[in-house]
């Protein structure tokens, strides 16, 4: 594990949305859409594919509890789910963390270098 120091297990209590046993949900601090959040696991951990079965159980029951959440307080038409898994994206975390960005009507959804995107150069094209 790195030295540095994990955004995902230094959660301020005051943010967070839910909690259960093995997991949180907060804001994403660099948020893509209103409402953006993320589930983490309590455990510092890297792959979805080395948690528990309690644990992704766990994870599961809190983003369900998160869509839920959200329908309340935004009603958004739709959800883009996804999280990274491995070293390919340049992710700034080596914390499982899964993202739920609701989505608007008529809103683009602009993902970033987080997810292996990255813009193309517009002089280059022309």
């Amino acid at each position: 594990m790195s030295s540095e120091k994990c955004i995902y297990c230094d959660v301020d209590e005051y943010d967070i949305i839910a909690k259960n046993e093995f997991g949180v949900v907060f804001p994403e601090p660099t948020s893509l859409s209103k409402g953006h959040v993320v589930i983490v696991p309590l455990r510092h951990i890297s792959s979805f594919f080395e948690i528990t079965d309690q644990e992704r159980k766990s994870l599961m029951s809190l983003l369900e509890k998160a869509r839920n959440e959200l329908e309340m307080r935004y009603k958004p038409s739709g959800y883009h789910i996804g999280f990274n898994d491995g070293d390919v994206f340049e992710d700034r975390a080596a914390h499982l963390h899964i993202h739920i960005i609701p989505r608007y009507e008529k809103q683009a959804l602009q993902l970033d270098q987080r997810w292996g995107v990255h813009q193309p150069d517009l002089d280059a094209l022309s």
